[in-house]
């Protein structure tokens, strides 16, 4: 799909994604019909096909959509004194709570089981070029690298699934804090 979008497009579109997130409550990507998502969404089959060849279309779209929002925060990091910048974080944890309900879907496996290894993956990897940048690349930093992330998503996690008590800007700098004093004594 090639084409530029247009408003109509994007609102369309944004009516399969909603129906599929209030269906994915309910049942697994597996159980749910093209016939029942049109029906949640209240749009007609053929305005389906026009965009999509089947449900799953709707989920990888959406799950591409999501990394990409946390690769652009990443990459908007900054490489300063303490290593990194908070801002970025901060941005992604506030989209994850205005978008609460689709980071619970696909950061608990209940969508699709690849997206949290796949986000854990970006996210390796762009510590590790950065790590790169800085000549810190040692033996053993994959190790640690995947240490921190996993940490990190556990504890967005955590959040998520809680209450959100604590604001994005408690958490971003939680995991900001915690994250620099591990990089700091292991490198």
């Amino acid at each position: 799909m090639n084409k530029k979008e247009n408003q109509r497009m994007r609102l369309t579109k944004l009516l399969f994604k909603n129906a599929l997130i209030t269906l994915l409550q309910k049942k697994t990507i597996y159980q749910i019909s093209v016939t029942e998502l049109c029906d949640a969404a209240e749009l007609n089959r053929s305005t389906f096909y026009k965009y999509y060849e089947n449900v799953r279309d709707i989920l990888t779209e959406l799950e591409k959509e999501t990394l990409q929002k946390s690769k652009q925060c990443m990459q908007e990091i900054a490489v300063g004194e303490d290593n990194f910048h908070i801002a970025p974080l901060y941005r992604l944890l506030c989209d994850m709570q205005n978008n609460r309900e689709i980071y619970q879907l696909l950061l608990n496996n209940s969508a699709n089981d690849g997206f949290p290894s796949d986000m854990m993956q970006e996210t390796i990897e762009f510590l590790r070029d950065t790590a790169k940048s800085l000549d810190i690349i040692e033996e053993k930093s994959d190790y640690l690298f995947q240490y921190l992330v996993s940490g990190c998503i556990s504890v967005v996690q955590n959040w998520i699934n809680g209450e959100m008590k604590e604001s994005p800007m408690e958490i971003s700098e939680l995991i900001y804090r915690t994250s620099v004093a591990v990089l700091k004594s292991a490198l």
